[in-house]
């Protein structure tokens, strides 16, 4: 069982290393590096990101979501989706999810 345990987790290993060969895997590093260059898009995103997680914890507490707060972070929406760093890096990661799931659907394929 643990030899092969340990030939599992190698191919696991090995699939690793060709995903991070793949172009959008590349693409998406690149976009983070440009990321952490720019400022700007740090702060933008890490606000986002913020003001979300505030009101999602907001909701899962029964709290009312007022309307300035819903428009607040639909302002953050359109300032992220004109910054082109940001614009980058979610267009990777998206990209990079899609092989992904395309390598999660091919290997549950296999398994039936």
């Amino acid at each position: 069982m643990e030899v092969y345990f340990l030939s599992l987790e190698q191919k696991a290993k090995d699939l690793a290393a060709a995903i991070k060969e793949t172009e959008e895997f590349e693409t998406l590093k690149s976009a983070e590096n440009r990321l952490n260059l720019d400022p700007t898009a740090q702060d933008l995103l890490q606000n986002f990101q913020n003001k979300q997680q505030e009101l999602q914890e907001a909701q899962q507490q029964g709290q009312q979501i007022e309307q300035e707060e819903i428009q607040s972070i639909q302002g953050m929406q359109q300032q992220m989706q004109s910054n082109e760093t940001i614009k980058n890096l979610m267009d990777a990661q998206q990209k990079f999810d899609q092989v992904l799931q395309e390598v999660n659907q091919t290997v549950l394929s296999e398994l039936q």
